[in-house]
Parts: C-alpha cells; structure tokens; sequence
C-alpha cells in the first residue's frame, strides 16, 4: 500500500511552519555554539535558504505520509536527476507512529520511487543523538560519509 501522497500547496504551508518549530527545538539541542539569534529565527533562515521558491523551489518535493487515510508524517526530498542524485531532507513521523514500522516502509518507498526514476545516490543526514534513525538507515544499508563531533570546554 502507498503510503506516500505529493502535498498541495496549503499542506506545504502547514508543514513548514511545523518544520519550523520542530527544527528550532533541534538547533537548541544539537547547537554547540554561543549564539545570539534565536533558534527559531536560525530555523526560519535555514529553511528560507534551502526553499527560496517556498512550495515551487525547484528540484524539492514534499510529501504526506498516509497510514489509514490519515497524516502520520512528512517527507522533504530533493531530487536531482542530472547529477543522480536526492537528498532527504527529512522524514518525520508523528509520535503515535513511531516504532511500527512505517519509517522502514517510507524508505522502502522512497528507494523504489528514486530507483525508478533511475537515481544512483540517495543522500540525508542524521544528527548523532537520534540513535533509532541511525538504527534504520544503517539497517536500510546507508554508509556514514563524515561525522562532526564537539567537546565542552566550558560548563
């Protein structure tokens, strides 16, 4: 069963502002800097860079995550077929739907989509804390291509 559904316009409006708040929370967790602009703010400016076009950003894709005729999630994708590659910005299941297996479907999903469409690299990033999509992808078969480590020097 098809779990993914392209977002119309005003779904992709919802979403970011979703995305917004969820990456800001992330950014104050995983941030290892001293900085003076908000999370929040850093969030909205990331996310403004990578989709300048907002929805009509070319090469970006978003889409729903459906189980039972309900948004569980989302996906953000890039896709660049010229150089044969995407990049998944992210997926994000809802907290109910977590640990059920549909992250493992969605990937599964998303490999056949890309592979269809004759896609050679499937890139995304994790941050380190997230150990239960580490899990996944290293079981979907994704290699690390780097890691960025910190130190606290001062507490």
């Amino acid at each position: 069963m098809k779990l993914l559904v392209p977002m119309n316009e005003d779904e992709y409006n919802t979403y970011i502002k979703d995305k917004t708040q969820r990456y800001a929370l992330t950014l104050e967790e995983n941030t290892f800097e001293v900085i003076n602009e908000s999370a929040f703010l850093r969030a909205e400016k990331a996310i403004s860079g990578y989709l300048s076009n907002g929805f009509n950003t070319k090469n970006h894709e978003f889409y729903n995550v459906i189980e039972n005729r309900k948004i569980v999630g989302y996906v953000w994708l890039k896709v660049v077929e010229e150089n044969k590659s995407a990049f998944l910005y992210e997926i994000y299941l809802k907290e109910d739907f977590r640990s059920k297996g549909i992250g493992k479907k969605v990937m599964n999903e998303l490999e056949s989509l890309l592979s269809n469409r004759e896609i050679a690299f499937f890139k995304l990033h994790v941050f380190g804390s997230n150990e239960h999509a580490i899990n996944l992808y290293n079981n979907l078969g994704f290699h690390v291509a780097g890691i960025n480590m910190y130190k606290e020097l001062v507490k």
